[in-house]
């Protein structure tokens, strides 16, 4: 599979065998988030690559504090951040729901409580990789954006290696948790997690894949012929 076939192909997975991941394969995913490019080549990331108890530890807790103290991501409404962007991902997130909802619903399931519920679980994959920066580096947009190429490096390199993955993000409101269990030091935060396993091909929700906008509504030309 080539670079352009792989990226065209990747979806989110949500749903994976209880198959255990081979050390050596994470090891592969993982060499090749270090081998993405960062500001400076300054390579601020730290990954934790976490499954068996201590994944199931999270998994529990994150399961608890949505039950006791589940922290609402902030949402912008249209009188507070009014714009074109906002309203065009509004129509895309309607749109995923409505798609997704139609997969969901016949197996008897809400799309609401579904992604919730299932990225506080991983969508139950048997492995995960969390990716914490110091703090003093979350303001740092470049050092961000430097995660993000990272993460994308895992999920094409997992694709390869016939792993599945999904890029979690709501777990982040947890760090201080997630920290303590994992004995990471107080001045790092986690900034993403990637769900990891061998994909449930049965599983009607991994026939799903999202669209995309072409690139004739995103991308402007200048001094093109």
């Amino acid at each position: 599979m080539d670079i352009i076939e792989g990226i065209e192909k990747r979806k989110s997975i949500r749903a994976f065998k209880p198959d255990p991941v081979p050390r050596k394969a994470l090891e592969k995913v993982l060499q090749a988030a270090v081998a993405a490019p960062s500001k400076g080549n300054s390579q601020i990331w730290e990954f934790v690559a976490i499954t068996g108890n201590e994944l199931k530890d999270i998994k529990v807790m994150l399961g608890e504090l949505l039950k006791t103290d589940f922290i609402p991501l902030m949402k912008l409404t249209d009188e507070e951040a009014p714009s074109p962007a906002l309203e065009k991902a509004k129509i895309r997130s309607s749109r995923n729901k409505e798609e997704m909802s139609k997969i969901l619903n016949p197996m008897g399931l809400d799309f609401d409580d579904f992604m919730l519920e299932g990225t506080f679980r991983f969508f139950d994959a048997p492995a995960a990789v969390m990716v914490f920066i110091e703090d003093i580096y979350l303001k740092n947009l470049p050092h961000l954006l430097s995660v993000g190429a990272a993460v994308q490096n895992m999920l094409l390199s997992a694709q390869t290696l016939g792993l599945g993955t999904c890029w979690i993000g709501g777990v982040w409101r947890y760090t201080k948790q997630i920290r303590k269990i994992l004995g990471i030091p107080d001045n790092k935060m986690l900034v993403s997690s990637v769900a990891i396993g061998y994909p449930d091909n049965d599983s009607p929700i991994n026939k799903y894949k999202s669209g995309r906008d072409s690139i004739d509504d995103l991308v402007q030309w200048k001094g093109f012929e």
